[in-house]
C-alpha cells in the first residue's frame, strides 16, 4: 500500500512538473514594471514558477560602489554585524549525523571585510543574518538599493516583510531547504548558483529527525541548548545532485546560476540549495505568501507523506 501510494504522489508530481514545471529557469531580459505586473503574476506568481530577471538593479548604486571594498568600508567601518562562522562553510546543515549551527557573533565589518580576504584554513565566514538584516545592520547602505520594490509588492499584493543582505565565503553553503516567503534575490556582486526542486518534489525530499549541535567559538560542537531536534531534509549537504538517481527518484531539478546584476524570483516553498563565488554580495526581499491553492497543495502532499512514506519521525541520537 505505501509502494502503491508513493508510485501515485510520484505520478501526481510527474504530471504537474510537465504542466508547470520548466526543464530550465526562463530569463526575463528587461526590468519588471508597474505595467508588467498583471502579465508578470499569471506567468509566474499564479503558477510558482521561478524566474530570472535582467536589469531590476540597473539604478541601483550599489552594483557599482559595492565592487569596491573601500567604498564598503568607508560605509560600514566600525558597523556591528553579525556573523555565523563554520569551520567546513556548513550553518544550519546537516554534519554525519547531526544537525549543525553556526557560531555566531557580533563583529566589526572591517575586521569581517579583512578576514574574508584572507580566508583561514577550517573557519568559513558567512553574513547570513536574516529578520530584516538589512535595515538593523547595514542601514548605512540604503541609500545605494531600492528599498520599495513597487513592482513586486503589487505583483504580490502585499508589501515587503522584510530585507536581508548576505556576503561571505566562497565556502559556505546554504543546504537544501524551503523558506515561507514570496523571494525576490538580487546579486550585487559575484554570482550564486541555485539547485531548486519545485515543492511538488516533497514526494521525494524526505526529511528526517536530527539531533541540534552548534560549533562553538573554538569550531567543537556542543549540544544545542535550547533545541532538540530539527527535521532536515536527508540529501547531500554539498550538492543535492551528487546523490545516487535512486535517492532523488523522479524528482525534477533545475539549476540556474544568478549573476551581478541578476535577480531570481523565487516562489514559496520551492526548495533550494545555494553556492556562491567568494565575497559574493546579495540582497533578498521576503514578502508574505498568498496562502492559496499553491500553499494547499504543498501542505496536502507535505501531510500524506508524513503520516505514510516517511512514517513516524526516528531522532538520531
Amino acid at each position: 500500500m505505501v509502494l502503491d501510494l508513493e508510485n501515485v504522489l510520484g505520478e501526481v508530481a510527474d504530471d504537474l512538473a510537465a504542466l508547470f514545471i520548466p526543464t530550465e529557469i526562463e530569463t526575463i531580459d528587461k526590468p519588471v514594471t508597474l505595467g508588467d505586473v498583471f502579465s508578470f503574476y499569471r506567468t509566474f506568481i499564479q503558477k510558482n514558477v521561478p524566474v530570472k530577471i535582467r536589469g531590476c538593479m540597473d539604478d541601483w548604486p550599489a552594483l557599482t560602489r559595492w565592487q569596491s571594498d573601500d567604498y564598503l568600508l568607508s560605509k560600514l567601518d566600525k558597523a556591528e554585524v553579525t556573523v555565523a562562522i563554520t569551520p567546513n562553510g556548513f550553518a544550519d546543515a546537516i554534519c554525519g549525523d547531526k544537525f549543525t549551527l553556526p557560531y555566531e557573533t557580533k563583529t566589526h565589518f572591517r575586521d569581517f571585510l579583512g578576514e574574508l580576504k584572507a580566508p583561514q584554513e577550517n573557519r568559513v565566514l558567512y553574513l547570513q543574518q536574516q529578520n530584516n538584516s538589512f535595515n538593523t545592520e547595514f542601514s548605512d547602505l540604503l541609500d545605494d538599493i531600492d528599498t520599495d520594490l513597487q513592482w513586486a509588492s503589487q505583483a504580490f499584493g502585499t508589501q515587503l516583510d522584510a530585507i536581508n543582505f548576505w556576503m561571505g565565503d566562497g565556502r559556505a553553503i546554504s543546504s537544501l531547504h524551503k523558506d515561507p516567503y514570496e523571494n525576490i534575490y538580487c546579486v550585487v556582486r559575484g554570482c550564486k548558483k541555485f539547485t531548486l526542486f519545485p515543492p511538488v518534489d516533497r514526494v521525494h525530499l524526505r526529511y528526517r529527525q536530527y539531533p541540534a549541535w552548534r560549533y562553538d567559538q573554538a569550531g567543537q560542537l556542543v549540544k544545542e541548548k535550547d533545541l532538540a531536534t530539527v527535521p532536515w531534509i536527508d540529501v547531500n549537504q554539498r550538492d543535492p545532485l551528487l546523490d545516487p538517481e535512486e535517492k532523488l527518484g523522479r524528482a525534477h531539478p533545475v539549476v540556474v546560476t544568478v549573476n551581478a546584476g541578476e535577480t531570481l524570483y523565487l516562489p514559496s516553498y520551492w526548495f533550494h540549495h545555494v553556492q556562491q563565488s567568494h565575497a559574493t554580495i546579495a540582497v533578498n526581499y521576503w514578502y508574505d505568501i498568498d496562502y492559496g491553492p499553491a500553499f494547499g497543495l504543498y501542505n496536502t502532499i507535505d501531510s500524506i507523506v508524513k503520516a505514510t512514506i516517511e512514517g513516524p519521525s526516528e531522532e538520531l541520537q
